[in-house]
Parts: structure tokens; sequence; C-alpha cells
């Protein structure tokens, strides 16, 4: 953790103390009880503060700890409760950030997989809510879901045996729903504007980085809308390339007949299919706007200690 943001968490640990009439606390004062002259018992000092809730003295030993015996144990395990602080106090990037420093400084630490898997936790804490009065999560910024997805990915491939394995898995696969009902949900906008060529595009995308989500139909839903959508932009070319790929590539879906049929009135080049006129404005191939279903989330990670999946889920933002 660099000095500057240790620095800025001190300040807002102050500001805090100030809001709640703890002015009798000075966490710039160095500590000069007996647990700080042994890092064992100041980290353990900390831990019980930390307990009991009470932020800024456990901030006092666990940094005490890390400046006074930086080549202890100890002081690792003061990184650690310094994120998980930040995390339980709901400041993600925060303990994002953390956490990520904590494995790149002790890859090797018995903890770093707890660390690497709290890097994608805390991004993935950081989401858009659902709440009632906001827009679904699906239409607004995915930047944390996706920064999400790359760190559980990482993880995984990184400890594929540690106990959060099976946990960040799941989230894995939570984190592409939310991203594929987004780009369901930006295609859907292009739709009902009649940007046929950006919902197409939006659609081939989904196609090719979702497509194995819902048991496959996904990929076959989103080429068969693809395709519609060429159809509609009077790009017939585009279309029988489209219309190929799903009869290749999702052999089972539910418009792979119709989509063989299409192909044999589809010519080679890029004129309307034969026997057919032209699409007319208003006159578009009719087909279901693509929509973005709700997504149900999974539970939040365990704390230190906990199994995986038993604790309850933290409340929304």
């Amino acid at each position: 953790m660099k000095r500057s943001t240790v620095s800025g968490f001190l300040l807002l640990l102050l500001l805090e103390a100030c809001a709640s009439n703890k002015t009798n606390i000075d966490i710039t004062k160095p500590l000069d009880t007996k647990e700080a002259s042994n890092a064992a018992r100041a980290y353990e000092r900390g831990m019980q503060e930390k307990k009991d809730q009470n932020t800024l003295e456990a901030t006092r030993y666990f940094e005490a700890v890390r400046n006074s015996f930086p080549y202890s144990q100890y002081a690792a395990l003061s990184e650690l409760a310094l994120a998980d602080m930040r995390f339980d106090a709901d400041d993600y990037a925060f303990a994002a950030t953390a956490y990520q420093d904590f494995v790149k400084n002790h890859p090797s630490h018995a903890k770093a997989d707890y660390a690497a898997f709290r890097v994608g936790l805390a991004h993935y804490q950081d989401r858009a809510s659902d709440f009632f009065l906001f827009p679904p999560s699906y239409e607004r910024d995915q930047t944390p879901v996706k920064a999400a997805l790359d760190a559980f990915q990482k993880f995984v491939a990184a400890y594929p045996k540690s106990d959060f394995a099976v946990r960040a898995r799941d989230l894995i696969n939570d984190c592409r729903e939310r991203l594929a009902a987004h780009d369901r949900y930006v295609a859907g906008f292009y739709w009902k504007r009649h940007a046929w060529r950006g919902a197409a595009g939006r659609l081939l995308e989904l196609a090719d980085a979702y497509g194995d989500l819902q048991d496959g139909r996904l990929r076959g839903d989103s080429l068969w809308r693809a395709a519609v959508a060429y159809y509609n932009a009077k790009d017939f070319t585009a279309e029988r390339s489209v219309l190929t790929r799903l009869v290749q590539e999702s052999p089972n879906d539910s418009h792979r007949k119709e989509a063989e049929t299409l192909l044999k009135t589809l010519p080679s080049g890029n004129a309307p299919p034969q026997g057919t006129p032209a699409p007319q404005p208003g006159a578009e191939r009719p087909v279901e706007v693509p929509t973005a279903p709700p997504i149900e989330r999974p539970e939040s990670a365990p704390k230190p200690g906990e199994p995986v999946g038993a604790p309850a889920p933290k409340p929304e933002k």
C-alpha cells in the first residue's frame, strides 16, 4: 500500500472520529502500551479492537506493526487486516487496491489466495445495484463487473485448488451473465432506433463472448437476431454469413431450419432474396426486441475462517 494512500486513510479515520465526538483519540500519537513493543501482542490487540469495531484503535495497532516490525509475519497480516476493514466499510475501491498490493508484495503468503479472491470480490461488490429507484444494473456502467471478472479469472488460473476456487467460478458465471445482459440491453437500444448495423454488431459480440451461456442458447438466439438486423439493413451478404454461422455453430437452435431455408433463397451477392422485394422502411422482418432478463445474485463471499458460501450477502449500496 502506498504511503500517500495510508495517509489518506488515516485522515479519513480522523474525520470520522471527529464526527462521532471521539476526539480523545489521537491516531498520530505513537502507542506506548506494552503491546506495541511486541509484534504478536500488537497484532492481537489490533484484531481485538477490530472485532470490537474500534476502527481507529485497530488501525493504530496494525500501522504500528507495519512500521515497527516490517519483517515480522505480523506485518503482512496487519496489511490484510487493514484491507479487510476497508472492505467491511464498503470502501471497495480502496480494498481492491490493498488486496492487490498484498498479493504483489507477498505472492507466497499462506493467505495470498484469500487476498487475490478478495480483489475480485471487492470489485464485484462495487457494481451497480438494482435499487428500485435507479435504472436496472444492466443499463449502467459495467466497469466494476469487468474488473471483477478479470480478477476472478486470474485468481482461478493462479489458485485452482484454493478453497475459494468454487466460489470464484460461480462469480465468474454471474459476472458474465451481467455483462451479457448489458450487451443485450445495448443491442435493444440500437434495435428500437432501427440502427440495424449497431444492433447486429453488438449481437455478434454477445454471441462470441457469451454464446455458451444458457446452455448455448444465447449464441443461437444472438446470431438469429443479428441475421435479422442485417436483413433489415439490406446487407444480405452479412445476413448470409451470420445464418451460415448459426447453422454451423448452433445446430440445435430452434431457428436452424428457418435459417437453412433462408440460405437457399439468398444469392451469393448482396441482392435481395430470390422472389422477395428488398425491405422498405417500416416493413422490417419482425422479431422480438432483445431484452436483458433480471439476474439473481449469488451470496457474498466468506470472511477469513468462515466456510465458503456461509455468510449472508452484504447490503446493496
